[in-house]
């Protein structure tokens, strides 16, 4: 994948982004929702904005660029560590919620890092004119 400025992207091999891209949109719906129509902080709350970050990664996951499975990862621990905090929460419906988002902010995870390790684990065709 290059672009007009000359610089190619490393990509991610198969199967990893379009895994990836399941588990973002999942999230992306997920989130949506929870904070609009299952269990709302309040009537008209916008903590469903939170999922809007997401959103960004879609296009570099269609194209299974490295470089959104990197700063993807570091992304995703505010997910993961959001799901933790409203997981003590009191009602129960709240508390299952929040497992199902961290089992999915979870896999996201694995997904990410696997999918970092199998492109760089990846050899590259030699090019002489592809930047390092």
């Amino acid at each position: 994948m290059s672009d007009p400025s000359g610089f190619r992207y490393r990509l991610v091999p198969s199967p990893w982004p379009r895994l990836a891209l399941v588990l973002l949109v999942s999230m992306l719906v997920y989130g949506i929702a929870w904070e609009t129509l299952v269990d709302p902080l309040r009537p008209g709350s916008w903590l469903w904005l939170k999922v809007l970050p997401l959103a960004l990664a879609i296009p570099g996951l269609r194209q299974g660029r490295l470089y959104t499975f990197q700063w993807l990862s570091l992304l995703i621990w505010l997910y993961v560590c959001e799901a933790l905090v409203r997981i003590i929460a009191p009602d129960s419906l709240e508390r299952w919620l929040s497992l199902g988002w961290l089992v999915l902010s979870l896999l996201l995870t694995v997904c990410i890092f696997a999918g970092t390790k199998a492109a760089r684990l990846k050899p590259r065709p030699l090019d002489p004119d592809a930047r390092r």
